[in-house]
């Protein structure tokens, strides 16, 4: 439960001053559909027209913040791929305690913290709880999500006040994506958490390619334990 709360936090002091800095295009830059993190070898890859803006990510070997963009509009490639909607996404991952509680098996654990004063606090940009609505939070699979609006200061510079954020269980560690809509663009709550929805399928999926060349059984391995089925059951 500390790890997870640990990576909400994360998730907001990681962007720095300029998180979007990559993608207000100066030239050409190769586009970056994936990237590999931490020493857990988290794969972070979104759906088709979504790249990483290398500019505004940050990774270590315990931890990583990655900002995924319109792909064309980071690499300055009209011909590339576009996302269906116009919304920045972060990822954020932090390691998982060995003998903690699964995301799945901590619902409750989760709600009544984000619906708290201290929760709604770690979700505005500039601590103050006051700014904080939860406007919906529950568990899917295995993965929690959480549905917030903050009046105050946003997360991401140019985007959207309100936002959709999932946290995943992923291998030894914790993901946590957010889905933000840009200001001049806004997205529907809808086709925001169906993007989620679309990074945590692909998010799964990686890891499950990641460790095929490993070893030939390791796609079934993981199936029958459940973590595929967590998210795209």
């Amino acid at each position: 439960m500390t790890v997870v709360l640990t990576a909400v936090a994360f998730a907001v002091s990681a962007c720095g001053e300029n998180p979007l800095a990559g993608l207000s295009n100066s030239g050409s830059k190769a586009a970056q559909t994936e990237i590999t993190v931490t020493a857990d070898r988290i794969v972070l890859r979104g759906p088709t027209g979504f790249c990483v803006d290398r500019e505004s990510s940050k990774h270590r070997p315990a931890q990583a913040f990655v900002v995924f963009g319109n792909c064309a509009a980071i690499s300055g490639d009209e011909e590339l791929p576009q996302p269906f909607v116009n919304a920045i996404a972060t990822a954020s991952v932090l390691p998982a305690g060995k003998n903690g509680p699964t995301i799945g098996e901590s619902e409750t654990a989760l709600d009544e913290f984000f619906n708290s004063e201290s929760g709604k606090a770690v979700l505005s940009a500039t601590g103050d709880a006051g700014t904080v609505e939860i406007l919906d939070s529950f568990t899917r699979n295995g993965a929690f999500f959480v549905h917030a609006r903050d009046i105050g200061t946003p997360l991401l510079a140019e985007t959207t006040n309100t936002y959709w954020r999932g946290y995943f269980d992923v291998k030894n560690s914790v993901v946590a994506l957010s889905v933000l809509g840009l200001k001049d663009a806004p997205i529907s709550s809808a086709d925001g958490l169906q993007t989620l929805y679309d990074f945590g399928n692909v998010l799964m999926e990686s890891q499950a390619v990641a460790t095929k060349n490993a070893t030939r059984s390791s796609v079934g391995n993981v199936a029958k334990t459940g973590l595929l089925r967590r998210i795209l059951g």
